[in-house]
């Protein structure tokens, strides 16, 4: 069947305009996406309308995704199967250890929070809730377990990649000297391939338990990767 072009054409605006947050104007996407700029315009006034765009700043006329998109993308996690799959074993987690769990998804260069459980008897204030962005695939645990294992992104130059291969987790460094320790752990589903990462977070310690706790997540991402599909050896 072929495509209706239209639509691709709204969809890679939509796309483009996601991957900006500081927002584009009518001039910027179209010579970006070299097409008309008239087109551009009817389709940014349709979307504009519909609240699925909107100027972050009137005076620029610099567009950023919209409420519509933010209601649409609330749906998808409701009904996501990662998070299905992940939430009643994350929240018993959560509750054992006293620490705030998340899962974040990989869309292109981006890392976004999909899902955030906080127990009441969590210690530290985490600033990420749904919907937050990261491109950090570098410093930080999560963005490092996408490197590790995430084949679309993944960094063979990453220090010690050969280790987290092995452990199946990556924890924040020690002595980096943040109150917050951040545990991350990848999940895989029927494709073979790192659907997204489960997060745990908590009060740095003296890491006399991180051994024992993160071999308890990634028994977790084991049984929800499984949930998912995922047929491979864990130990590959």
């Amino acid at each position: 069947m072929k495509d209706n072009r239209s639509v691709s054409r709204i969809l890679q605006i939509l796309e483009l305009i996601a991957k900006h947050d500081e927002g584009l104007t009518l001039g910027q996407i179209y010579r970006m996406l070299d097409i008309p700029k008239a087109t551009v315009y009817d389709f940014l006034q349709t979307l504009y309308r519909a609240d699925a765009i909107y100027y972050k700043d009137p005076r620029l006329k610099n567009y950023v995704i919209g409420s519509k998109m933010f209601a649409i993308g609330s749906v998808y996690t409701k009904n996501s199967n990662l998070i299905e799959a992940s939430q009643y074993e994350l929240k018993e987690f959560a509750e054992n250890h006293g620490k705030t769990v998340f899962i974040t998804k990989r869309i292109n260069d981006k890392i976004v929070y999909v899902f955030k459980y906080q127990p009441s008897n969590s210690k530290i204030v985490t600033p990420q809730e749904i919907g937050t962005v990261s491109r950090d695939f570098i410093q930080g645990p999560i963005g490092k377990s996408y490197a590790a294992f995430d084949k679309a992104v993944i960094n063979h130059d990453l220090p010690e990649i050969e280790q987290m291969r092995k452990n199946r987790y990556v924890y924040s460094d020690i002595e980096n000297n943040s109150h917050i320790c951040t545990l991350a752990a990848p999940v895989w589903n029927f494709e073979n391939r790192v659907v997204g990462v489960i997060v745990a977070s908590d009060l740095a310690s003296d890491g006399l338990k991180r051994d024992q706790v993160a071999k308890e997540f990634v028994q977790i991402a084991e049984r929800i990767s499984r949930k998912l599909g995922y047929l491979g050896d864990f130990n590959d």
